[in-house]
């Protein structure tokens, strides 16, 4: 049979997959010999990857149904080795009938009697074991079976030590070894050189008992991974058996609904169209919310990003988007400047215009810069009239240039179209990564300081940074609106001036100067 094939040929995977598909179909088989033997082959590969009781089920299917005299025989193998592999006592007349029951098969036979000594060595019979199993010694050697013969002589070469004979001993020993090569018996062969070892120690030989040590240290983790992997592969295909029965159990589950789907729709075919409008609804309500899930999210995301008023960056953002290009920057060795600016006079249009006027000039400044910002810049609001500009590759030459061209765009915007009479102009102030050091707070403080030394000097022009300028104190006292400024800076609003439309000289009646 295939399951015993793969068992020979010690594949007990493709064993156990065999048996896994035969055994379903041994209720079905009628020749009951034929039952039976596949039964049997199944208990002997369960013994054989320590499933012991799976192994006892089986070989008790086959005794209650009249197995024939050669059946009862494996029948009594098979079930020794399982009690034994349990650590289950039995009675010697239970080994000497099962023996009595192998006349004509002397290799079965054997091996009846060597697991009925297995079990008196567990008992400390040793000397019962020594004797039976030396009876039958020419029985076995007869047979010509390499493995039994191995098994038998590495048995009593351990049992001969335990009652006291070394030099039985170490000719079952050696006899074992020199067969077990060819009858592949790792248990003989650990249990052969476990014997020369001590041997060796007991005469007091430490270089051969070294020798001896290690080969049996060898033989006996070579065993060891033996008897795992056989375990393994009964774990690995019952894995994949449950897996298999589960995804069988899954498939019948759904059969069985479209199977009551199909009667539904026989008896009651209108009963489709309304499963068939709920579903729809079902569907279109689960589309809808998540079509609104997903809006929500974008604009919780554009809000927590952006600045309400103007669309562009809200300053936390900006912040965020500026340090990951500057660290970029600082990676890269590139230049990197940060322009600040802050709209003139811009107080007195609030006050003279209200707060849509103000909103509407923030709106355009906004229009006219974000033109002039490539997709790796940053534009932001701050706060208030104070927007700022992050310019990674650049220096400060061509962010002096932008802030040139920003102002034109503003001296460019029609308030009067609207309604109003007033201009548009800042103060710009640019500092660089080579006076900051690709510090953004220390890019931003440069960048205020310098849009401050732009207002002081006139407002309505670019300054960049220079050191000193954070010392700097200007001969020229600081307007009142100035030091309200100063006092209320260090968030995310400032408060500050602005020009009203009406002008203090001759040509600022429509600037904000």
């Amino acid at each position: 049979m295939l399951a015993n094939t793969h068992a020979v040929l010690r594949q007990f995977e493709d064993a156990l997959r065999a048996l896994d598909v035969m055994l379903p179909l041994a209720e079905s088989i009628q020749e009951k010999d034929l039952r039976h033997r596949g039964l049997m082959v199944a208990a002997i590969v369960y013994n054989q990857v320590g499933e012991y009781g799976l192994a006892l089920r089986h070989t008790a299917v086959v005794s209650n149904d009249q197995p024939s005299a050669r059946t009862r025989c494996a029948i009594a193998s098979v079930t020794l080795e399982a009690r034994n592999g349990l650590k289950e006592r039995f009675a010697d007349d239970m080994a000497r009938n099962g023996a009595e029951a192998c006349d004509g098969e002397p290799i079965i036979a054997a091996f009846v009697r060597w697991h009925h000594a297995r079990q008196m060595e567990a008992q400390d019979r040793v000397g019962e074991a020594i004797a039976l199993l030396t009876q039958y010694l020419p029985e076995v050697e007869a047979t010509g079976y390499p493995f039994i013969i191995a098994q038998y002589h590495a048995a009593l070469a351990e049992l001969s030590m335990k009652a006291g004979g070394p030099a039985a001993a170490r000719m079952h020993a050696d006899r074992a070894l020199s067969i077990s090569t060819e009858a592949m018996s790792a248990e003989a062969i650990v249990k052969a050189h476990h014997v020369q070892y001590l041997l060796a120690l007991q005469g007091n030989d430490l270089a051969s008992a070294l020798s001896a040590y290690r080969l049996y240290a060898e033989a006996e983790r070579a065993h060891f991974n033996d008897v795992k992997s056989r375990e393994m592969a009964y774990q690995v295909v019952r894995h994949q058996s449950l897996q298999q029965a589960q995804q069988i159990e899954l498939l019948r589950q759904k059969n069985e609904v479209l199977e009551l789907q199909k009667r539904v729709t026989e008896q009651r075919a209108q009963n489709w169209l309304l499963l068939a409008l709920v579903l729809i609804a079902g569907l279109a309500s689960v589309g809808y919310w998540a079509y609104k899930t997903k809006r929500l999210q974008v604009r919780l995301k554009r809000m927590t990003e952006t600045d309400a008023l103007t669309g562009i960056c809200n300053r936390q953002h900006f912040s965020e988007r500026a340090a990951r290009a500057l660290v970029q920057c600082a990676r890269d060795a590139e230049p990197a400047v940060l322009v600040m600016f802050d709209l003139d006079h811009f107080k007195q249009v609030n006050d003279r215009y209200g707060h849509a006027a103000g909103d509407w000039a923030l709106q355009r400044v906004a229009e006219a810069v974000r033109p002039l910002c490539r997709d790796v810049d940053a534009f932001g609001r701050l706060g208030g009239e104070e927007f700022a500009l992050f310019l990674p590759g650049l220096d400060a030459t061509a962010a002096i240039r932008l802030a040139g061209d920003a102002q034109a765009r503003f001296g460019a915007i029609d308030t009067e179209a609207e309604g109003y009479a007033f201009r548009i102009a800042a103060s710009f102030g640019v500092a660089s990564v080579e006076t900051a050091d690709y510090s953004l707070a220390t890019l931003m403080r440069q960048a205020d300081q310098a849009m401050y030394a732009a207002k002081r000097g006139g407002r309505r022009q670019t300054r960049v940074f220079e050191a000193g300028m954070d010392t700097d104190t200007s001969s020229t006292p600081p307007a009142p609106i100035d030091l309200l400024r100063s006092a209320l800076r260090g968030g995310a609003i400032d408060a500050i001036d602005v020009a009203a439309g009406r002008s203090r000289d001759a040509d600022a009646d429509r600037a904000i100067a």
